[in-house]
């Protein structure tokens, strides 16, 4: 219980501690003058309460094996999200590459909020089974239920939801290279991680991939 809250704390910390520098710690009673900015706090606080009450098991380093260049770019990776949560807003307070509309922010909160939702859920359901490396566990089941009925691959779902959602809720017209960046990470992770589970599971993976859809169903 301790390590996984002290995990869940870290997640929390990475994500709105960079967001408050951005803004300008002195000034925050601005940034919630915003309802869509103050809905995203929000959403992320309840976020984590969920977590907690719903015991999600959020450790992402689980591996096996030689690890050490993919976790130098996840390292990388982490590091550039901090970053562009501090970028965004500050971006947002200076009104720098804006979006003059309030309709893009709120449209954002919502991509933020389904995504949560489904990471939650995806999680959830993976349980020990979860890391950020694309690797297998001891004794590694081939996860088919629950949200995994239906999509194979919902935590990159919800990583191209969450990830251009964030940059609508501050108006920014980033959203255009992280949303392009997003789809190229997700692709070939995608491509990376269904080769593994294709040599892993064989025919039973091929009977699933053949009946779900990788992000999005019945489309994609």
């Amino acid at each position: 219980m301790l390590r996984r809250s002290a995990i869940l704390l870290t997640h929390l910390v990475a994500a709105l501690v960079p967001m408050a520098i951005g803004w300008n710690v002195r000034d925050l009673p601005h940034f919630f003058a915003n309802p869509a900015r103050a809905g995203l706090i929000a959403a992320i606080c309840g976020g984590a309460v969920a977590v907690f009450i719903l015991r999600i098991d959020l450790d992402p380093l689980r591996t096996s094996g030689n690890t050490t260049k993919e976790s130098r770019a996840l390292a990388a990776m982490a590091a550039a999200s901090v970053l562009l949560l501090a970028f965004l807003s500050y971006a947002d307070h200076h009104h720098l590459l804006e979006i003059p509309s309030e309709a893009a922010r709120w449209f954002g909160l919502l991509l933020c909020c389904a995504g949560g939702v489904i990471r939650m859920l995806a999680l959830r359901q993976l349980g020990p089974q979860f890391s950020a490396y694309v690797t297998l566990q001891l004794d590694h089941q081939l996860v088919q239920t629950g949200i995994y009925a239906h999509v194979r691959h919902p935590l990159y779902l919800s990583l191209l939801l969450a990830g251009p959602g964030v940059a609508l809720v501050f108006a920014s017209k980033f959203v255009w290279p992280i949303l392009i960046l997003t789809i190229a990470f997700i692709a070939n992770r995608i491509k990376v991680e269904e080769t593994l589970l294709a040599k892993t599971f064989q025919g039973s993976f091929r009977v699933y991939r053949d009946r779900t859809s990788a992000l999005l169903p019945f489309v994609f």
